[in-house]
């Protein structure tokens, strides 16, 4: 089954290119942000379902996805300028934000510090404040529980990294679809030896954490 038409696009704001969907539509706007490790693509069924009342765009954050991925900016307030800039280059006034999981420390951060462009806060599962989360973390008595991982031969094929983290992450498995093909598919780089990799660097993942 093919996934809804969008239009795919590089932005340049805060001396950076961001990646977004945008899928039309007529009225307010509507952004949707994803969560750490996802990409705008992670939206592509379900954001298309609100086009027939709102302008609807996905943004990829920096560091994710087919956005760059500078060595710093990875705070909120940078993260928060980030969205505004988007938001003024496409001379968005004001807009619905809908947050995922980490993004919901944007949408907190945003609408404290520019209230007059939110028109209304959407958290999917999403987290107020990324102390709560990294509370979270530091209390989770299986955090230095080591997972032994079956091994393989390194992933030369986007089929061969997509079966491993099938193979991984098993609850991504179980509701696996074409939209995560399509994620994944703008989440990892080919290297010089030719393996398939994350695109994210480790050193951005903590800094996001």
């Amino acid at each position: 089954m093919n996934l809804p038409n969008n239009r795919s696009g590089l932005i340049k704001v805060n001396s950076i290119r961001l990646h977004y969907l945008d899928w039309g539509g007529k009225g307010g706007t509507l952004i949707f942000l994803s969560g750490m490790g996802s990409s705008a693509y992670i939206f592509s069924r379900f954001a298309p379902r609100f086009n027939d009342k709102f302008h609807v765009l996905a943004l990829t954050r920096r560091g994710h996805g087919d956005s760059d991925y500078p060595e710093t900016g990875y705070d909120a307030d940078t993260l928060v300028e980030d969205i505004r800039q988007f938001m003024d280059t496409l001379h968005v006034e004001k807009a619905i934000l809908v947050g995922h999981s980490l993004a919901g420390v944007e949408l907190t951060h945003f609408a404290a510090t520019y209230p007059q462009r939110v028109e209304k806060l959407v958290y999917l599962d999403a987290l107020d404040d990324r102390r709560k989360e990294r509370l979270i973390m530091e209390r989770n008595p299986l955090r230095n529980v080591k997972i032994k991982k079956e091994e393989s031969a390194p992933p030369r094929t986007l089929d061969e990294y997509i079966s491993i983290v099938k193979r991984d992450v098993p609850e991504f498995a179980r509701i696996w679809s074409d939209v995560w093909d399509e994620e994944i598919a703008h989440s990892v780089s080919v290297n010089d030896e030719g393996i398939y990799v994350d695109r994210m660097p480790a050193s951005i993942e903590k800094m996001m954490i």
